[in-house]
């Protein structure tokens, strides 16, 4: 897995021999530099010889432990700079959920209607103690057209039309067909309760909740496209967050743009964006395969089936929290220098200690197409301009899994690339 055949290559794997917490002798990406760009320790050649700040890392035949001598120069263990670790903490998890309340909802459950199943459930997950912190934000579709989502006296073309709905009839030159449900992103872009933490947003929700009864169509596109805008919006705000967005629908597209390769393009440009907002798709009722499409292209893999049954409650806050522990289980913050310093990103590693067991490091790879099938590794979330650590697919699914496991993020050493 790693090459002896730079000196850089080396100090990674010695820099990975430390215990997790501990203050310990570290060897910089760029040349002996702490983690912090700004001022290092000196520099390090290629047979391990110092340079004019401190002693260097170990050269091609440098031993592969700290204590041990290089080939011809100082080794790792001469101490050239020093890091320290950090446990690792979860990325702060924030959505903007985007509730159907079209009258379809009123459909009878057996146990009362989809609207209440829904809100029922969401009420549970809001008010739940494991959701402290989560941040969430709420909205509803359809909602009548605003001012900026009606027809215009005058048109020239269809896209004049596209917020209420209509077509541009080319004689009269005015919007047709418009509709009684706003078909402007822009209306849905703005939540009904904004994102704020729990459980202190939790009432408001609640309250908000209640004062809705479902009734129009299902402007799926227009929402949908309003719930990525806000996501993103929050999240240019909220750099260290993770941002979700939310769809819980009981049917296909009605109203608005209806084909269904536009709508997941809304989302695709979602997951494909930066920053990067995934959606997750909640859907209840029967034959929603379709709305796959939305869950797939905004990176979430496919939609969370709720059968509209009796249990068609539980099932949907069984979904909420499956949602939570996807967005927050893999996603870390990169610690952050003190003021006026910079991060050498390229002096970070992240260290796995099982249960019972002996610390690893996982080592880097470029970006989440470059993550193994299986084993250890992780990713920035941007590499040009990194705010996150994010732990590939298999990586979360093997540390999720072992409940007392400890990961640290280890700030000072040469970066371990896969």
């Amino acid at each position: 897995m790693y090459s002896g055949s730079h000196s850089s290559r080396f100090g990674q794997v010695a820099c990975a021999a430390v215990l997790a917490g501990a203050v310990f002798a570290a060897c910089s990406a760029t040349g002996g530099q702490n983690q912090f760009t700004g001022g290092g320790d000196g520099g390090s050649g290629a047979d391990g010889s110092s340079g004019p700040g401190g002693p260097g890392s170990g050269g091609e035949g440098g031993s592969l432990f700290p204590s041990g001598p290089g080939a011809g120069g100082t080794g790792v263990g001469g101490g050239s700079c020093a890091a320290t670790s950090n446990k690792a903490e979860q990325v702060p998890l924030d959505m903007y959920v985007m509730f159907d309340q079209s009258g379809s909802m009123t459909t009878d459950t057996g146990n009362g209607t989809r609207w209440a199943a829904v809100t029922g459930a969401f009420k549970n997950f809001v008010q739940q103690p494991s959701a402290a912190g989560i941040g969430v934000g709420v909205q509803y579709f359809p909602l009548p057209p605003s001012s900026s989502g009606m027809c215009p006296a005058k048109c020239a073309s269809n896209a004049d039309c596209v917020a209420c709905g209509g077509i541009c009839f080319p004689i009269l030159n005015t919007c047709l067909g418009g509709g009684d449900d706003s078909c402007f992103a822009g209306d849905y872009a703005k939540p009904d309760v904004e994102i704020a933490p729990l459980p202190g947003v939790a009432p408001a929700i609640v309250q908000s909740l209640d004062g809705h009864t479902p009734t129009g169509g299902t402007p799926t596109s227009a929402a949908l496209d309003g719930t990525i805008q806000h996501a993103k919006e929050w999240a240019i705000a909220h750099p260290d967050h993770v941002v979700i967005s939310v769809l819980a629908t009981d049917g296909a597209p009605g109203s608005c743009e209806t084909d269904l390769a536009a709508i997941n393009a809304l989302a695709a440009a979602g997951a494909n964006g930066v920053p990067k907002i995934l959606t997750y798709v909640i859907g209840v009722g029967d034959a929603l395969e379709a709305l796959n499409g939305i869950a797939q292209a905004g990176g979430t893999g496919q939609a969370f089936l709720v059968d509209s049954n009796q249990n068609a409650s539980e099932q949907f806050l069984q979904a909420m929290n499956e949602i939570r522990g996807a967005a927050l289980s893999c996603s870390y913050l990169i610690p952050q220098p003190p003021p006026g310093e910079k991060i050498d990103y390229n002096a970070i590693n992240v260290q796995y200690t099982p249960d019972g067991g002996k610390p690893t490091i996982i080592p880097q790879v470029k970006s989440k197409a470059e993550c193994p099938l299986d084993g250890l590794a992780w990713f920035y979330d941007e590499p040009a301009a990194p705010k996150q650590i994010i732990l590939c697919d298999a990586s979360c699914g093997i540390i999720s899994q072992d409940a007392k496991a400890k990961l640290d993020v280890l700030v000072g050493c040469a970066t371990v690339v896969k």
